[in-house]
């Protein structure tokens, strides 16, 4: 019987130790979810180890129980851009290149955009007893590709409209010193703002397991991603299609 691909999630980095802390803590809910899934964690800069010698490594640990033949590539990106679109696929052929045996590398879709990364979204608000589709909320989507000010110019946007209600989304895969800054921010503001999805701390949302897990299983596949979801109400001006958690006044920062 043939063994199923073995998963390489790869991420960016971050000088921040709770960066990795979490990812790993992801990726061992991941294979909670999945039991006998083979997975490694590697990095494109700043955090170790890097995507050639966590490739290397998930080859030489199960070498003896008759080899890895291929490997899912899952750039662990809440999007597209740069880094998912020629820095994940140049790294990984790079490493393969490298490997002194044939593996088949399969790049899989980034995280998102995806209506399950919404849900765990929300899922992180309502721990701050915010309800996303509250009629009467206010809601912020803050990100780690936005502007420095962005956030607290959407809540400024928000509040300027009469939002009396109001909490900030955190689209970021993990905690490091863009979140901190953002945080920081924001609670200085007054406003409630929710945990980076995975944290070292505790369990990862279900929905964002559960988006690991399709995400493998569409590269095994071939399936393409699904569409994101449209918002179900009209957003704020400053949103960014396909960016805001779902929500009657919200804006992308």
């Amino acid at each position: 019987m043939t063994e199923p691909p073995a998963l390489l999630a790869i991420a960016h980095g971050s000088r921040d130790p709770r960066h990795a802390a979490a990812l790993a803590g992801l990726l061992d809910a991941v294979r909670r979810g999945r039991p006998g899934l083979r997975t490694a964690l590697g990095f494109l800069d700043l955090s170790r180890p890097r995507v050639p010698d966590a490739l290397a490594s998930l080859l030489s640990e199960h070498e003896d129980a008759g080899g890895v033949t291929r490997v899912v590539a899952l750039p662990l990106f809440l999007g597209h851009g740069y880094h998912v679109g020629h820095d994940v696929p140049a790294v990984t052929a790079r490493a393969g290149d490298a490997l002194r045996r044939p593996v088949r590398l399969i790049v899989a879709p980034p995280l998102g955009p995806d209506p399950l990364l919404d849900r765990a979204l929300a899922y992180r608000l309502r721990e701050q007893g915010v309800h996303a589709d509250d009629p009467e909320l206010g809601l912020v989507v803050a990100s780690a590709t936005a502007a420095p000010r962005a956030t607290l110019d959407a809540i400024a946007a928000l509040r300027a409209r009469g939002t009396a209600r109001i909490a900030v989304a955190s689209r970021f895969l993990a905690p490091g010193l863009l979140y901190d800054r953002v945080r920081a921010d924001v609670l200085a503001a007054a406003v409630p703002i929710a945990a980076p999805l995975a944290t070292p701390d505790d369990e990862p949302p279900a929905d964002l397991v559960r988006l690991l897990l399709e995400r493998y299983a569409q590269a095994v596949s071939r399936k393409p991603a699904p569409a994101p979801a449209r918002p179900r109400r009209r957003s704020h001006p400053a949103d960014t299609a396909g960016r805001s958690a779902p929500g009657p006044r919200s804006a992308a920062a």
